[in-house]
């Protein structure tokens, strides 16, 4: 669940299963992405640390796992994290913004655990972590930019931003 929402409907030593598929998700990644061609399910369980998600994808042809991790790679935004770095929870990497000294634990990035990415010809296997309220902050600084014009190059904004707030791709 989402931290300001959670004593609504607190859950305690289970797990609930959203009763409708798709959950909002799916429909909401299609409002950017109109063909984008996804169907989400979503668990809730008793944390608000950070949403974790698992995807099963079709490729449109045979990749390896560099390609992938190479295709991730080209976004700032994405960091890799990995099991073998003690990074095998939420929790952990909350752990871990806090250490790095981000603000109230903030991650800005989509932390993908890179030693799970899994490719088997052309379907992909892989899963990450959403925070789920810093994931925001820096889009919504780019469009403050964008809408005032302070930066009308989006490319400029994004780096400016990702300096400002110490945005990586390896925590460690």
């Amino acid at each position: 669940t989402d931290p300001w929402e959670s004593h609504k409907s607190g859950i305690m030593n289970t797990l609930v299963p959203e009763p409708e598929i798709p959950s909002h998700q799916g429909p909401d990644a299609q409002s950017v992405d109109p063909e984008l061609d996804v169907v989400t399910a979503a668990v809730k369980v008793p944390e608000t640390l950070s949403h974790l998600h698992y995807w099963t994808v079709q490729l449109t042809k045979e990749a390896s796992k560099e390609e992938v991790l190479e295709a991730f790679g080209t976004s700032s935004r994405t960091a890799f994290i990995r099991m073998d770095d003690e990074l095998s929870a939420n929790n952990a990497v909350k752990e871990l913004m806090l250490d790095i000294g981000r603000p109230h634990g903030d991650m800005y990035e989509v932390a993908i655990w890179e030693d799970m990415l899994k490719v088997e010809g052309d379907e992909l296997y892989y899963a990450y972590l959403v925070d789920n309220q810093a994931i925001v902050i820096p889009e919504t600084i780019d469009a403050i930019r964008a809408l005032t014009g302070l930066e009308s190059n989006p490319e400029k904004s994004i780096d400016k931003t990702n300096r400002s707030l110490g945005i990586k791709q390896r925590f460690i």
